[in-house]
């Protein structure tokens, strides 16, 4: 079984012991807490912005998007937040590339976005819109060109 981030795993986990059979691999929140999390952290992938003045730590699952303006990119957030950082897009995309393997979930739109296709919620090329959504509480809409979105949906579609 393919676990897409720890997210997944540790709703696996929970369910599997807070509705096992009376008696059986019943435990307290706490309990479970206390003993999966360090597991599911070990998991987590971060991108790791160390520059001169500059030390950024994000987890991979939680980040959205990342825009560019010139030589400096802004990395929007699951928390609706964002944090400009000093590095070149193509810079972040190898960072990424490199960090991920296989397993990337993000893929480069045009000159000057990187999306997470985990947060793809809708692409409407006749309006060349996107818009990411964690289905929660944050919501972006960009858009790209038609030519994008239509890779896009190949990609999203065969994924």
């Amino acid at each position: 079984m393919k676990w897409r981030d720890g997210f997944d795993f540790i709703h696996y986990l929970f369910i599997s012991y807070k509705f096992g059979r009376k008696g059986e691999n019943r435990i307290v929140i706490d309990e479970f807490l206390v003993t999966f999390v360090p597991i599911i952290d070990c998991m987590e992938k971060y991108l790791v912005i160390d520059r001169n003045t500059e030390y950024l730590r994000i987890p991979t699952h939680r980040l959205m998007y990342v825009s560019s303006e010139g030589n400096y990119s802004y990395v929007w957030m699951q928390d609706c937040s964002k944090q400009m950082v000093s590095l070149q897009l193509g810079q972040i995309e190898d960072r990424l590339a490199d960090l991920m393997g296989d397993d990337c979930e993000f893929v480069r739109i045009g000159k000057s976005l990187i999306v997470n296709i985990d947060f793809v919620h809708q692409i409407d090329i006749s309006k060349q819109k996107l818009v990411l959504s964690d289905c929660f509480r944050c919501k972006y809409e960009l858009t790209a060109s038609r030519e994008a979105l239509v890779k896009l949906k190949a990609y999203v579609m065969q994924k």
